[in-house]
């Protein structure tokens, strides 16, 4: 009898969760992931700080290699890229990219973690070199290079001026690079490129950085890129960049030209869901792949997790995209779980976030005022300022704790925090109020630890959440 077979189209974050999870529950049976990439099972969060050199080798992300699946029973076949799926016959079939041979693989179960794709708008220019995304390890491993060729100078000898050039024969200055898009990943990728040297610029489509946060937060972020040298241009929409000799030299916007070395797109992420599509599998909000609550499309026996797959939002009670490496993993393991025979759920996502922006840690949970308005709810909202530590304890730094709360119910919707530390395990305590959907009043109430040296007494949580409760009943 032939063994059950599980197929994993994708060795990523929830790729490898998935077959890491099903393989312990049936070691008897076979688990194949098919990755297109060289690598697998690596932490794509920590790119910023490899090219920043904060981490010196790439090697230090990857958490698992090939030669260690196998060792856990998982048969892991590197540059093998799935072109289609045959859910009729259960098989998937493709092409071994270092050989060119297609082949056709049986199914039981499969999982699609195929992940999300950068977005990279039609515009003029985008395919020059040097213009840059940074989603997957070769992207990290191609950003830094660049910058580590553009700084490894050699005398020019046989020249009356004897200048310094480089391998492009520019001669010795400072790199230009222009950031396109100030989320997350823009405003982290500010931080890396400053510490290289680089003169950077931030060109934001939006009034502000960061998303749908809250100006109390961003304004913070802002000035704080102002006081490291990043220039930050907002309301400024890119047409398309200029070259020559194949490299980017100009970023096009609707306000002027900027010079350019290096370009970076951080504009977001889109699901990577086209094979599903293909294939007669359901897409859900956002064109990722729509699931239920135990990781299953509308095909039997396919399950979809990670950053091509939709989610539930506990807070608006919608299917949501929000791409992020630890739901990933979440609903990687359960799909795993579930495609062995379990019956396990993902209850949903709360939108949790945490980044550090230079010595600033900034967060959010939940619903920012402008994902509430455009869900049509009626909110308030509420910042106060307090102290990571004890007044009485050195070295305490302010924050900004800003709550966003229903009108009436006084439920909490979400809450945005910002300051130098203190920021990223309190947004945790937040996030679990909103996933045991507590209002604000609930929130006041909380028995959270003090001692000087990690909190006020009067914790700025708790401090917030009264101050907002007053606002409440005033309105």
């Amino acid at each position: 009898m032939a063994k059950e077979r599980l197929v994993v189209i994708g060795g990523v974050a929830a790729g490898m969760s998935a077959a890491s999870s099903y393989k312990r529950l049936k070691p008897e049976a076979e688990a194949i992931v098919l990755e297109r990439d060289y690598f697998i099972s690596y932490g794509s969060c920590s790119l910023p700080y490899y090219v920043s050199d904060d981490v010196k080798d790439f090697n230090q992300l990857i958490s698992l290699t090939p030669h260690m699946a196998t060792e856990r029973g998982i048969d892991v076949r590197i540059r093998h890229e799935v072109t289609d799926i045959d859910i009729e016959k259960k098989q998937v079939l493709g092409k071994n990219l270092e050989t060119n041979e297609t082949f056709t693989l049986g199914y039981d179960k499969l999982v699609l973690s195929t992940g999300g794709l950068p977005i990279k708008p039609p515009l003029p220019g985008i395919d020059l070199d040097h213009v840059f995304t940074i989603r997957t390890l070769l992207d990290g491993i191609a950003i830094k290079k660049f910058i580590d060729d553009w700084g490894a100078f050699e005398v020019c000898v046989g020249s009356p001026e004897c200048l310094y050039i480089n391998r492009y024969g520019n001669e010795k200055r400072t790199m230009k690079a222009v950031i396109v898009g100030g989320g997350y990943i823009g405003m982290e990728m500010c931080e890396s490129l400053r510490k290289r040297g680089l003169d950077v610029a931030v060109i934001e489509k939006m009034d502000r950085v960061l998303g749908t946060m809250d100006t109390e937060i961003t304004s913070i972020v802002e000035e704080k890129l102002k006081a490291e040298g990043v220039r930050l241009f907002k309301e400024t929409s890119v047409e398309g960049f200029k070259g020559s000799k194949g490299k980017v030299e100009k970023v096009v916007t609707d306000k002027g030209e900027f010079d350019a070395d290096l370009v970076l797109l951080a504009i977001g992420a889109r699901p990577n869901s086209v094979l599903a599509q293909k294939a007669g599998i359901a897409l859900g909000v956002a064109g990722a792949i729509q699931v239920d609550e135990y990781m299953r499309t509308n095909v039997p026996d396919v399950f979809a997790a990670g950053d091509c797959a939709e989610a539930m939002h506990l807070v608006t009670g919608k299917k949501a995209y929000i791409a992020l490496g630890t739901t990933a993993n979440k609903q990687g393991r359960i799909a795993g779980e579930n495609a062995a025979g379990l019956n396990k759920k993902f209850d949903g996502i709360v939108g949790t976030a945490v980044t550090k922006i230079f010595d600033l840690e900034v967060a959010r949970t939940g619903l920012s005022s402008i994902d509430a308005q455009r869900e049509g709810l009626k909110f308030f909202t509420s910042a106060i300022q307090g102290w990571s530590r004890s007044k009485a304890y050195p070295a305490g730094k302010r924050m900004t704790v800003l709550y966003i709360g229903e009108e009436g119910t006084g439920r909490l919707l979400g809450t945005q925090m910002v300051g130098q530390e203190g920021v990223a395990h309190r947004i945790d305590t937040l996030a679990a109020c909103l996933y045991g959907r507590m209002t604000i009043d609930d929130v006041a109430r909380l028995d959270l630890g003090y001692a000087p040296p990690f909190a006020t007494v009067w914790d700025p949580i708790i401090v917030g959440a009264n101050v907002a409760l007053k606002k409440m009943k005033r309105g």
